[in-house]
C-alpha cells in the first residue's frame, strides 16, 4: 500500500515521454534518477532535468543548461513559459514550462540542442560517437503514492499537530511543516524526492532513532537531509498506524523546541 505507477496518460508523463524522446536522441545522452527526478547527462555531465510540482510549484517543466545572459532573455521575452529555477538558476540555468497543452517541443529541442552542446566531449561533437538508433529506451519506472491515503494521513496528523498551543501549520504544495513560535516541531512528506513514502518526521534523539530505524524498518526510517539532525521518519501509509503514539512522538517533539509558556498552556 502506499506507491502506484503513474498514469500513463497524466500531464506529467505526457511531457515526460516527449522530454526523454529529445533528450535521449543525441549521442551519448544518458538518463539517471535523482532525489526522485530525472536527469540527462553527457559522460557525467548534467544538461537538462525533468521536474514535476517541484516543492509545490505547480509547474511540469524542465530546468535546461544555459547561460545567464541567454537565461535573462528568455525570461524577459515570455515569463509565462521561462522562469530562474532554485538551485541551478544563478549558474544560468533555465526553466522552461513543457505542460502538454501549451509546450513549444521545437523550441524546446533547440534549448536542449545548445545544452546538450554545452557539456558533450570535443570527441561527441565531431561525430566519433554514434547517435542512438530507433526510439529510446524504456523509462524507468516513476513512483508515486496514494493521493487518497496520502490526504487522509495529512488532515489526522494536522489535526494532532493544531491541537498543540501556538503551532501553525505551513503547506507548501504536497508537504506540510508545522512550527510553534517558527521553531518546526514536526514535517509532513509525500513522495518527498520520490521515495515513495507518506510520513510523519518529528525530533528525537539520534541513538533512538537508529534503534528504532533498526528493530521497525517497516515502521520508521532515517528522512534524507534532516536525519542526522534528530528527525525520525515514521510512515503514515502502512495498513495500520499506531496514531496514538505518533500523536506521542509529535508532543514529545513539539515540547523539545515550544516557549516554556506554551508547553505550560498545554499542560493547563
Amino acid at each position: 500500500m502506499g506507491t502506484r505507477a503513474a498514469s500513463a496518460a497524466s500531464p506529467p508523463d505526457v511531457a515526460y515521454a516527449r522530454v526523454r524522446d529529445v533528450c535521449l536522441r543525441f549521442p551519448a545522452a544518458e538518463e539517471k534518477q535523482s532525489h526522485g527526478a530525472p536527469w540527462f547527462h553527457v559522460r557525467g555531465k548534467m544538461f537538462l532535468g525533468f521536474v514535476d510540482d517541484h516543492h509545490g510549484d505547480g509547474r511540469i517543466a524542465v530546468w535546461c543548461k544555459s547561460t545567464l545572459e541567454e537565461q535573462r532573455r528568455l525570461v524577459a521575452r515570455n515569463p509565462a513559459r521561462f522562469f530562474v529555477p532554485p538551485y541551478v538558476g544563478v549558474k544560468g540555468w533555465v526553466g522552461v514550462r513543457v505542460e502538454p497543452e501549451n509546450a513549444d517541443w521545437i523550441e524546446l529541442s533547440i534549448l536542449v540542442e545548445e545544452a546538450w552542446r554545452s557539456v558533450a566531449p570535443a570527441r561527441v561533437l565531431r561525430g566519433e560517437v554514434p547517435a542512438p538508433a530507433g526510439p529510446p529506451p524504456p523509462a524507468p519506472k516513476r513512483v508515486t503514492t496514494d493521493a487518497n491515503v496520502a490526504r487522509a494521513a495529512l488532515e489526522r496528523l494536522t489535526a494532532i499537530c493544531l491541537a498543540l498551543p501556538e503551532a501553525v501549520c505551513e503547506r507548501e504544495g504536497r508537504h506540510a511543516t508545522f512550527r510553534a513560535r517558527k521553531k518546526v516541531f514536526a514535517y509532513f512528506l509525500d513522495n518527498h524526492h520520490g521515495d515513495g513514502f507518506i510520513a510523519a518526521c518529528v525530533k528525537g534523539d539520534v541513538r533512538d532513532n537508529a534503534r528504532l530505524v533498526a528493530r521497525e524498518p517497516r515502521r520508521f526510517f532515517s528522512p534524507a537531509y534532516v536525519g542526522p539532525r534528530g528527525y525520525l521518519g515514521i510512515r503514515l501509509d502502512s495498513k495500520r498506524v499506531d496514531w496514538k503514539d505518533v500523536a506521542a512522538r509529535v508532543e514529545a517533539s513539539y515540547r523539545s523546541v515550544a516557549p516554556g509558556r506554551a508547553v505550560r498552556r498545554g499542560r493547563g
